[in-house]
């Protein structure tokens, strides 16, 4: 150990033995079969002390088997006190042992629990940070993005957690964080999604920010993750060209889903096929289960939703799921001519624009939400039109999962100024509505009498605002299927 001598640089070591995992084709069963009552079906068993798992799974010299082995960008975090430190492989590209090299000041302060720490891939966000000790060792903030790349034979790696522990700085052995569910659909696809079903009163969350700490080898999760709390993380969203036939893996956190969940498919022509089960399931950290193979043709589907129903005006795609549906927002205002107009302005619960004398006085806690005789949206637009919610305007300003893959710009080339929203999600690249300047109706009612969530879209989206009824608002119509 160098003790409090600041250096500029240090190089870490990371020791990995080669792992190899047979992979075998599975018949297609439907999603009910997938947990039978005397165990998991899994394509390999990562077990602790086998080896030690790494992030891209490529042929092997084998038939059917696979090899696990470091990619040139691959980065870690070595943990400090209020963050982590970056580190970038230096050599050992294509192999099971690889280097990293990183700035060395701060990071010579062991844990608590004695050495040090570190988290494949490094995270730059407030998450990936010690977050305190435990009776156990110390926890590690990390976040699992809801929003995962589709790639074909393997996974996002970005999203692949492994955790690192070593009494002296120098050689670090990771262990996986998180489990891999395998689908191989048989029909094209732009969207894979795996939704845990909600118990009632409670959340399952599959993503998002979570801590984890050592446990002499054995990475456990402190509690189900609690902070950035949304339905959103409820779901892993796979995107991008799927194609048929071919292997992809979500990657998921090792948390109990006791009333099961939803696969869901989203077909190149916008159709979802949903598959699900009720049976409690819980991933494995660090193992790898087939969930079977999906076809269209001869296949007992739970559900089948067609594309939205946009009675003739235009909803865009901008690859978000929300409590296991698809989310599709209008291109403009309700109103509006043009993309970058206003629109009509509303009293909350009134289907009738400004100026009008007909606000309406909800119940307690009341969501207006599809109701035709309160929602603006669903009464003058029709088909699966309605007013948004919290949570889906949340997607566009404040849910993380879905911020990461989605950039906001203030936009003053319009008639109106306004934020325009950007998709980075795998397949939905490019996908952007414009939201002019306002203060924009939910469909939700606030705790204090006679008040009501609204978003203020201003040039810096900060926080939600509360209105009165006699304000007259615009609002932004959505579609979720």
């Amino acid at each position: 150990m160098v003790g409090g001598n600041v250096m500029k640089k240090a190089l870490i070591i990371l020791a990995f033995g080669a792992l190899a995992v047979a992979c075998f084709k599975k018949e297609s069963n439907p999603a009910e079969d997938i947990i039978p009552e005397t165990g998991y079906i899994t394509i390999t068993a990562t077990t602790d002390g086998s080896g030690d798992t790494k992030v891209q799974l490529t042929t092997g010299s084998a038939a059917n088997k696979m090899q696990l082995i470091w990619s040139p960008a691959d980065r870690i975090g070595v943990y400090k006190p209020d963050s982590n430190e970056p580190f970038t492989l230096s050599s050992g590209s294509m192999s099971t042992t690889a280097q990293f090299t990183g700035a060395g000041a701060d990071i010579y302060t062991p844990c608590t629990d004695g050495g040090w720490s570190a988290l494949y891939p490094y995270q730059p966000y407030e998450d990936a940070r010690l977050v305190g000790d435990s009776e156990n060792g110390d926890r590690h903030g990390c976040y699992l993005n809801a929003y995962q790349r589709a790639t074909e034979g393997s996974f996002d790696r970005n999203s692949f957690l492994m955790l690192a522990h070593s009494a002296t700085l120098g050689n670090l052995s990771f262990k996986p964080l998180v489990a891999l569910l395998k689908v191989t659909p048989q029909f094209d696809c732009k969207q894979i999604y795996l939704t845990a079903r909600q118990p009632s009163g409670t959340y399952v969350r599959i993503s998002g920010g979570t801590a984890f700490y050592w446990n002499s080898g054995d990475p456990l999760m402190v509690a189900v993750p609690t902070f950035n709390l949304s339905s959103n993380s409820t779901s892993i969203i796979l995107s991008g060209n799927i194609e048929a036939g071919k292997d992809y893996y979500m990657c998921v956190y090792p948390m109990e889903m006791p009333e099961g969940f939803d696969l869901s498919f989203v077909a190149t022509d916008g159709t979802r096929y949903v598959r699900g089960t009720s049976k409690s399931f819980t991933p494995a950290r660090g193992r790898i289960y087939d969930m079977g193979e999906f076809s269209i043709a001869g296949t007992s589907w739970t559900q089948t939703i067609a594309a939205p129903d946009a009675n003739g005006h235009t909803c865009v795609d901008l690859g978000f799921v929300h409590d296991g549906k698809k989310l599709y927002f209008a291109d403009r205002n309700l109103g509006a001519s043009d993309i970058y107009l206003l629109g009509d302005t509303y009293y909350w619960g009134d289907v009738n624009p400004s100026p009008s004398t007909n606000s309406y006085k909800p119940g307690s806690n009341m969501d207006i939400g599809g109701n035709v005789s309160y929602d603006a949206a669903t009464n003058n637009w029709g088909g699966d039109w309605r007013i948004p919610g919290v949570d889906h305007l949340n997607l566009l300003c404040y849910d993380f999962p879905s911020t990461r893959f989605l950039s906001r710009d203030w936009d003053t080339s319009r008639a109106t100024n306004g934020n325009t929203f950007t998709s980075s999600i795998p397949g939905y690249e490019g996908a952007t509505i414009f939201l002019p300047e306002g203060q924009y109706w939910t469909s939700e009612y606030y705790r204090s009498s006679g008040k009501y969530y609204c978003l203020s879209a201003h040039s810096s989206i900060s926080s939600w605002s509360v209105s009165y009824s006699t304000v007259y608002q615009p609002i932004r119509p959505v579609i979720f299927k």
